[in-house]
């Protein structure tokens, strides 16, 4: 929750009609106009700063960051430890929402997104078949699936999503079915392709139930063990 010099800053910002990348005024400026000692100043641009709201470059002065949902939720994973649990709870929350926008996105899909798509899962499928994990090509084909509908609320948590899996996935990845994770992804894209929207949103629900019952086989796993097992274990 901001505190309350923090919330003066950023509405202090609007009235002064900032944009992203300007920069801000002087330190000396803001104890003055907002009557507050320098270091409590500090403590608020930082908090800001920890959030992506002011950006902050050795040599040169702070300027305005981007205040939008995606870039918040996306710096606030930075600071979470992922856990099996998190994970769980924040992929349910993704898939009620990817569902809930698939039928959109879909009437509004050009053909060029679909190519895109199918370079993206062809490369899945590729490096599926060489036991390869595929974390930064799965992230691509959901940002790319709903890039065109320009929500950046639902674009940044899904984003937030694989900032924390992408922490726990080469174990987690390498011992799951790599070539059914790829191929359901293939599947969409075919039913796209075929202008079968009803199956193509099967196939996107049967990939995040083929995933909840990777992430619940291993919290069963931790919980039969009695630990959490860390991001980077072995």
């Amino acid at each position: 929750m901001a505190t309350d010099l923090e919330a003066r800053l950023v509405k202090h910002f609007r009235v002064l009609e900032l944009v992203a990348g300007d920069p801000l005024p002087r330190e000396q400026d803001l104890v003055r106009d907002l009557q507050v000692s320098r270091p409590a100043l500090r403590e608020a641009l930082a908090a800001l700063e920890a959030v992506g709201l002011v950006v902050s470059r050795q040599g040169a002065r702070r300027t305005l960051g981007t205040f939008d949902v995606q870039t918040v939720v996306e710096a606030l994973t930075r600071y979470v430890e992922p856990s099996t649990e998190l994970m769980l709870e924040m992929l349910d929350v993704r898939r009620m929402l990817e569902a809930a926008f698939f039928p959109i996105t879909v009437a509004k899909m050009s053909a060029n997104t679909l190519r895109e798509l199918r370079v993206i899962a062809d490369r899945m499928e590729a490096k599926a078949a060489r036991g390869q994990p595929f974390v930064q090509e799965d992230a691509a084909f959901h940002q790319v699936l709903y890039e065109q509908l320009r929500n950046k609320t639902l674009q940044g948590l899904i984003a937030a999503f694989w900032r924390l899996f992408d922490e726990m996935s080469e174990t987690f990845q390498i011992g799951g079915d790599l070539r059914t994770t790829a191929h359901r992804h293939t599947r969409i894209v075919e039913m796209l392709e075929a202008g079968d929207a009803a199956l193509a949103a099967h196939e996107l629900n049967v990939h995040f139930f083929d995933v909840r019952a990777r992430f619940t086989g291993l919290r069963a796993g931790e919980r039969a063990h009695g630990l959490t097992v860390p991001s980077d274990a072995p």
